[in-house]
């Protein structure tokens, strides 16, 4: 790879180009599982459905047990090209992409030892469909190590910010994980046959990947592994292993409590907004997976690119978050009358507006925590995440005897906002360049807050749009001002007018042709 190859990397352009990438690999496989599900159920019946729901959120946990291995190997593999160690960068991977697929190898086959005792046992399923569950189980159980190998290749690819190529793999393959098994289902009425395509699907990502890394890093050909080069990784590694399961702890917290204190039915008023308002968490991830090995490549050599780096990410997610979350929050109970009904909308309008805060805020956040992971620090995130869920629970417990369901929603927005500010002040101490980048973005920050606080309390359709129409140019107005440099808004202004001139050709020339 050439210098030059090297300084792309790094660049704005190519995150922001990457992270486009990322959303329609995210967005568009959802539009298809929701045109095609409703008759993957009546083709399969609802037992047979819900063990295939179960299965596919298994293959989402086998990733647990990489020990958080592949994100670091990104972070490692992302800092040694920008030092040009090409050689060492490929030895590295191959070490990574074995060592995963034989922690997929022993966990797939203790998993596959269980499935016949969960399933005869544990699973309350119609007696003609355990046989079947099982031999479908141990299908599944098989393709482990494929998912291993795959997010050890996925972070090879993501340090060599390969986006694009990765996501015209997966976005074909993610298609045919709900059409396989549409298709099977025509000739072969079998959970078994269902698991099978699904494997196949794996094996063919596996293979792509394969061919992807290959072509990015030659020398994988040519590499020997090297299993010492791990010991540094196991340690970054542990520390995310336990940040990545702490995550479904705070996530699902909330809801628990909730069922436990209140009543599950009450749950449902607070699942609802926030299964929607969760979606927009698409954006933050597709900006932040690519912000992160960039900034891994960049923060020890070029401090100036790291902080650009830290604050386009941020005004990325936050510019693409604002409009989702200024609307939810003012037309909450309008969303939810229309998607759920009035009765249902009556109860869970608070509650969204709370929430819409909590997402803002976990866009800058989830920049903040890639910042600290990317200079080595991923301790921080993981203390910091047990030290969270320590405050969480007790604060979670008073608010719902005291406030009731709303109460759950105002700690989650809560959190999200502690969350941000310890992050960003913890990096500011850590690399103290980064204060003059805050100082810029806290205008915009507490802009955002304010107008989303604005729209809490309910008023009349007519104000609401009032607060919008002068809410939506004033964030960006200030965004404008104060969190980008007269250089951006040179350009960008140049390009607005080259934009406007064009236009007014094209019109007139449509014009004359008519």
């Amino acid at each position: 790879m050439t210098l030059t190859d090297r300084a792309n990397l790094t660049r704005m352009r190519t995150v922001l180009f990457n992270s486009g990438w990322n959303m329609l690999g995210r967005i568009g496989p959802v539009a298809i599982a929701v045109l095609i599900t409703p008759y993957l159920v009546a083709k399969l019946g609802l037992s047979r459905w819900g063990v295939l729901t179960i299965a596919l959120s298994l293959i989402g946990t086998f990733g647990i047990f990489d020990f958080g291995l592949g994100r670091a190997l990104t972070r490692a593999i992302a800092e040694r090209i920008s030092d040009g160690e090409d050689k060492e960068s490929a030895t590295l991977t191959l070490t990574g992409i074995l060592t995963l697929g034989v922690f997929g190898l022993v966990g797939g086959g203790c998993a596959a030892f269980f499935v016949r005792i969960w399933v005869y046992n544990g699973l309350k399923i119609p007696v003609e469909l355990q046989h079947e569950t099982v031999v479908a189980m141990w299908v599944l159980c098989a393709t482990a190590p494929l998912v291993m190998m795959n997010a050890a290749m996925w972070g090879v690819m993501s340090a060599y910010q390969a986006f694009r190529n990765a996501n015209l793999l997966n976005i074909p393959i993610s298609v045919l994980y709900y059409l396989a098994p549409l298709l099977i289902l025509q000739v072969w009425n079998s959970l078994v046959g269902v698991m099978l395509m699904l494997a196949l699907c794996r094996l063919a990502m596996t293979i792509g990947y394969a061919f992807i890394c290959v072509r990015l890093m030659p020398t994988l050909l040519t590499a020997r592994p090297s299993f010492s080069l791990l010991r540094p990784l196991f340690r970054i590694g542990g520390w995310m292993t336990i940040s990545n399961l702490m995550f479904p702890i705070l996530s699902y917290m909330d809801r628990f409590m909730i069922a436990t204190v209140l009543s599950a039915a009450t749950t449902a008023y607070y699942t609802t907004p926030f299964d929607v308002v969760a979606r927009l968490s698409m954006i933050t991830l597709a900006v932040s997976s690519t912000a992160y090995p960039a900034m891994a490549a960049s923060w020890r050599k070029d401090t100036l690119t790291t902080i650009t780096l830290y604050r386009n990410s941020i005004l990325t997610v936050v510019c693409l978050l604002f409009p989702f979350c200024f609307l939810g929050s003012l037309f909450s109970q309008d969303i939810l009358g229309f998607w759920v009904g009035p009765d249902f909308a009556h109860n869970s309008t608070v509650i969204m507006k709370y929430l819409s805060i909590g997402v803002f805020f976990f866009g800058i956040d989830t920049v903040a925590a890639g910042f600290l992971d990317g200079i080595g620090r991923a301790e921080i995130n993981a203390i910091l995440s047990i030290v969270e869920a320590l405050l969480y629970a007790p604060f979670l417990l008073l608010f719902l005897h005291w406030f009731g369901v709303n109460g759950a929603a105002f700690v989650w927005a809560g959190r999200s906002i502690f969350d941000s500010v310890a992050r960003i002040t913890i990096g500011i101490r850590l690399y103290p360049t980064l204060s003059s980048v805050v100082r810029h973005l806290m205008p915009m920050a507490l802009t955002g807050l304010g107008l989303l606080i604005l729209s809490l309390p309910p008023t009349q359709n007519l104000l609401r749009i009032g607060i919008f129409l002068v809410g939506f140019p004033l964030f960006y107005g200030i965004i404008w001002m104060y969190s980008i440099t007269q250089e951006e808004r040179t350009s960008a202004s140049h390009t607005l007018t080259h934009l406007w001139v064009s236009g007014r050709k094209s019109l007139s020339r449509g014009r004359m042709d008519g």
